[in-house]
Parts: structure tokens; sequence; C-alpha cells
């Protein structure tokens, strides 16, 4: 399922090891209303994945070494209007709604790691956010006890990797950059 800022949305069928690239671009028809930012692979509690990772094949082994996941196979499209802490801050609104919480990990890791982006993106994040976020997504990925508490904290890592400098400018200076939060 390909959506998003791209001008061709819709569902479409590749070949593993086509390239994100071809699939944006090519198939997309590319990206509307600005620059490609990044896209989200692999539904809500997959990762964001940013221009220099858009060439490899797309299979579960390169998906998996850009910590993401093929999960549903759906792909949402970003351009540079596109506040990845609110990103963010969505996806781990989904995943936490839809924890069944049988596991302390991921009902109360999920709901801690919601209330610190909410917190960020609302311009009342502290410089400890960060290395929270961190540690929480640690302990939920190494100890949930499903695929969905495992794989919750993959938007959130994904996009502190690819975009610090825009949860630092949340949290330092509280503006977001795109006007969003």
């Amino acid at each position: 399922a390909l959506t998003g800022n791209v001008q061709n949305t819709g569902l479409i069928e590749v070949p593993m090891g086509t390239t994100l690239r071809e699939v944006i671009f090519d198939i997309g028809g590319g990206v509307k209303g600005g620059a490609f930012k990044a896209v989200q692979i692999g539904g809500p509690s997959g990762g964001c994945l940013i221009e220099d990772q858009l060439d490899r094949p797309l299979d579960f082994d390169s998906v998996k070494s850009f910590d993401a996941i093929m999960g549903s196979g759906g792909l949402v499209v970003m351009d540079d209007n596109t506040c990845m802490v609110e990103v963010a801050r969505f996806f781990m609104s989904f995943t936490q709604r839809e924890s069944c919480g049988k596991c302390v990990p991921c009902r109360e890791g999920t709901k801690r790691m919601l209330e610190i982006l909410e917190r960020i993106v609302a311009g009342n994040g502290k410089p400890s956010d960060m290395d929270e976020l961190r540690e929480l997504a640690d302990m939920i990925e190494s100890t949930a006890l499903c695929g969905l508490g495992k794989s919750a904290p993959k938007p959130v890592i994904s996009t502190m990797n690819a975009f610090e400098e825009e949860y630092l400018e949340h949290i330092n200076e509280k503006r977001c950059r795109t006007g969003v939060c």
C-alpha cells in the first residue's frame, strides 16, 4: 500500500529486490508537495527510512538492517513539510492503543514513550527525554512478549537516529521547523 505525499497512491505488487526509489519515484510518480524526506515502511510499528536508504533492495534482510520491518507492506511517503517528531508521536499513539495490555513492557513502556513524545511536541521537552526514549525503546524491544511490543519503538528510534536535530530543536529551542507542532 503506497500512500502519503506521493503522486500515485494505491496498492502495488513488486518483486522482492525492488528498491524503494523505484517504488516511490517510478511507480509512485515521485513526491508531491515538496522534496522527499522519509518513508515509513512496514506499517505503524515499522521504521522511517531516509534518502540514502532508498537504493537498497527491498527484502527482509535489507529492511531488517535498517532497523525497520516489512510488516504489513505499507509505505507512507513524507515530504520536507513533515515533522518527524510528530510522526513518531502519531505512530506511538497507534501502537500504544493497539497494545493488548498483557505484558508490562508494552502496556506501560509505550504509554510512557507516548507521554514523552506528547510533551516534546507540545514544546515542553527536556534534554533527558532523548536518553529516556532510547532506554524505554531498548527495554520494550528486548522484553515485550509479542511482535507488536518488540517493534512498537521502531518509529521513534528510526526518527531519532535520522532526524535527531528535529528532536533537539523541539526540546532545546521549543520550535518545530515545519510549524506542525
